[in-house]
């Protein structure tokens, strides 16, 4: 399909949410009665919720929303397939992404295995307050959602800026943090992690990209990549209600003022990862232009537990691209 027959079956709305790009790396109402079994503790409710939660998919979830100790009120979609032994996976979104940027073919490949919860993070779509503007608040707010979840234990998925805050949370919350997922992101302090190519930053930081600015984005230029990020935007129309709301500009300019600080080169930062000591997937695409998979490797150097996937003609989106592939790996490294 060509791009511009895509462009035409992508509603405003959706075409926004797709602008929301990882510049370092490059550059509401909802389902009240659901949200309030959430946290009801009888068992009943419990009990409810869950079936509820495993007949759902990404296309499927309903919003849900749930107020912090903050005083933010969060908005989140959680469901799945709980196996015994797993522990809830917490995903933590890129630049300028919401809750509708999620794969859905990758998201329920995972949930086939085990239960998930995607979050909106403070002033970002659905969620109330203001986006601040450092990695290390945003990995507060992340823990102060987890805790009003009330999850003990849980595993993280982190995608380009996700994955910075997720270093974060794991971090500062080692003894609840079982393992980590980190695709498409860098350490603090690491390599060309601040774009400067005037293309990379007119796509990523236009006020209303478009698909085109996308692809070239976030998948390689072959015509087996591209063919791939297409379909990936096709993938993205399987919701048709209940969407998430679009990140504000004031969100987009708080990310990025994050995203250029973490990325200021720092060697004396990377030693903080030896600190991290959770069994850590890292994974990137061979071809990243947002953010170099050198930073992957680093990561895979100076974490005392990691392991390193990179994946071939595949860009900054290697996880869309490779939906399934990654979503099986991902659950595998999960279930060791």
């Amino acid at each position: 399909m060509s791009i511009s027959k895509l462009r035409t079956r992508i509603s405003r709305r959706t075409a926004v949410a797709l602008a929301t790009m990882s510049v370092v790396a490059a550059v509401a109402g909802a389902a009240p009665s659901v949200a309030t079994a959430v946290n009801d503790s009888s068992s009943v409710a419990r009990h409810a919720v869950a079936q509820t939660q495993n007949t759902q998919s990404a296309a499927t979830a309903p919003n849900l929303r749930i107020k912090a100790a903050n005083g933010i009120t969060y908005q989140y979609r959680r469901f799945g397939h709980p196996s015994p032994g797993s522990v809830p996976l917490v995903f933590l979104q890129h630049y300028r992404g919401t809750l509708d940027n999620w794969d859905p073919k990758l998201i329920d490949t995972i949930a086939a295995k085990r239960e998930v919860i995607l979050v909106d993070n403070v002033g970002v779509g659905g969620s109330t307050g203001t986006t601040p503007s450092t990695i290390q608040q945003m990995s507060l707010d992340a823990i102060d959602f987890i805790d009003a979840l009330k999850l003990p234990r849980y595993d993280l998925f982190g995608f380009s800026l996700g994955g910075q805050v997720a270093q974060e949370v794991a971090l500062r919350r080692p003894w609840q943090v079982r393992r980590v997922v980190l695709a498409g992101t860098g350490p603090q302090g690491g390599v060309d992690q601040r774009a400067s190519d005037p293309k990379v930053l007119a796509s990523a930081l236009a006020d209303n990209p478009g698909p085109a600015d996308f692809l070239f984005l976030f998948f390689k230029t072959t015509a087996s990549s591209q063919a791939a990020g297409t379909e990936f935007l096709q993938r993205l129309g399987q919701r048709t209600t209940d969407h998430d709301a679009p990140a504000s500009l004031q969100t987009r300019d708080a990310q990025l003022t994050a995203m250029s600080e973490w990325g200021i080169p720092d060697k004396s930062k990377l030693v903080r990862l030896n600190a991290l000591f959770q069994p850590t997937l890292v994974a990137d695409g061979d071809s990243d232009i947002l953010m170099p998979p050198k930073n992957s490797h680093l990561l895979a150097k100076y974490l005392p537990n990691a392991q390193l996937s990179i994946y071939p003609d595949s860009g900054h989106g290697f996880l869309f691209q490779y939906a399934v592939k990654f979503g099986k790996q991902v659950n595998a490294f999960l279930d060791r």
